[in-house]
């Protein structure tokens, strides 16, 4: 193998690459490498894995001689970032070694063999359907933050994705509060649902950041006893998915699925909230800052609502004691005790300058919302005052 790349697509890729990477000094060694191989004459693909989350990437290069060779990912992507602007080269030697020159510098990599490298999923084009990227990107953001870090609670690790007719719906929860979108997705099939790991919803909003366009959305199953090649005959196609993929551009993320099922998060949305009071976002956003300033380990915030406003204040740490009054429609006196880190959770990834909050009572759950809901959601259980 021989080839030339510029030292900044190296290195985007390099950086697109590591999040799915196997670092762990335990691990597998050739999870911990990346597997370079060249595509034509004009381009090379880039591979990375730690068997739940994987991806692949081709970038443009100038090819001279085919090949491919893994090589340590965390340590070719230390180095690149170090060289300076300008062609890397690089040339395979005797075995599995590889000379990268630039400029004045040489180094030489010892590399693993190719054929030890896990297959990665593949989806067929049948079988996928497209989403605008900003979309995906927009869903993501406003429920993953919900998802639970108990790693015990395996099923509350994700987000569910699931379709109803021509709407596309994220749910995440931790069983304390729970974020719920939806939009138009045409298509898209989903009406088993899914539990996608947040560690790949982090990946895959990375890669988005950057991407304009639509987004492939495809399901697959990888059948156990061949590790991660996909599995491609008739017979597969009735078993249960266990893989979804997302192309996009010249990038492909592939992440196992959570198996198991995800809580009946639609009997925790309530539907019978008598009370609906507006505020604005910001006002509420900075006052509930200064005021959790003054919280003890609980975070307990009380919100007691009066006729045209609204008083947070807490109850009493070594701290001190905080109270800020803002204005709401409210039309009534109710006083319910929040998690201020929940809200502020969800307060942060709206855009919305008005906010709508449901209640019923001071021990039933709130709702938080935009003013005009834009079909997102989210549910907040009260503390006790």
């Amino acid at each position: 193998m021989e080839l030339a790349i510029s030292k900044d697509t190296l290195l985007r890729a390099l950086q697109t690459i590591q999040g799915v990477v196997e670092n762990r000094s335990s691990a597998m060694p050739i999870l911990q490498n990346v597997l370079v191989e060249t595509e034509g004459n004009k381009n090379i693909r880039l591979l990375g894995t730690n068997l739940d989350i994987s991806m692949r990437g081709m970038f443009e290069a100038e090819v001279e001689e085919a090949g491919k060779v893994t090589l340590n990912a965390r340590k070719l992507f230390d180095i690149v970032r170090e060289l300076p602007e300008s062609e890397v080269r690089f040339t395979e030697k005797d075995g599995q070694w590889i000379e990268m020159r630039c400029e004045r510098s040489k180094f030489l990599f010892p590399g693993l063999p190719p054929a030890e490298f896990p297959a990665l999923p593949e989806s067929g084009e049948s079988d996928a359907h497209t989403i605008s990227a900003s979309v995906l990107s927009e869903m993501i953001r406003k429920t993953m933050f919900a998802i639970s870090q108990d790693e015990t609670r395996y099923t509350y690790n994700g987000v569910f994705m699931e379709t109803e007719g021509d709407i596309l719906r994220l749910v995440a929860t931790d069983g304390h509060r729970l974020a719920m979108i939806e939009r138009p997705s045409e298509g898209l099939v989903l009406n088993e649902g899914v539990i996608v790991h947040k560690k790949a919803l982090g990946e895959l909003v990375k890669i988005l950041q950057g991407i304009e366009g639509e987004v492939s959305v495809s399901l697959t199953h990888v059948s156990s006893g061949q590790g991660l090649s996909l599995s491609g005959d008739d017979a597969s196609a009735s078993l249960t998915p266990n893989h979804i993929i997302f192309q996009m551009e010249n990038i492909a993320l592939s992440a196992r699925l959570i198996d198991g099922e995800f809580p009946k998060y639609r009997q925790v949305i309530p539907d019978n909230n008598e009370y609906s009071i507006m505020m604005n976002r910001e006002s509420l956003t900075q006052a509930l800052r200064r005021v959790s300033l003054f919280t003890n380990e609980t975070r307990m915030v009380k919100f007691a609502f009066s006729p045209g406003q609204l008083k947070l204040t807490t109850n009493g740490s070594e701290a001190g004691e905080a109270e800020e009054i803002i204005e709401s429609d409210a039309q009534t006196d109710i006083t319910i005790g929040f998690n201020s880190r929940y809200c502020l959770d969800a307060l942060s990834i709206l855009d919305e300058e008005q906010i709508s909050m449901e209640l019923k009572d001071s021990l039933s759950p709130g709702v938080l919302s935009p003013k005009d809901s834009d079909g997102y959601t989210y549910v907040v259980m009260p503390m006790r005052v």
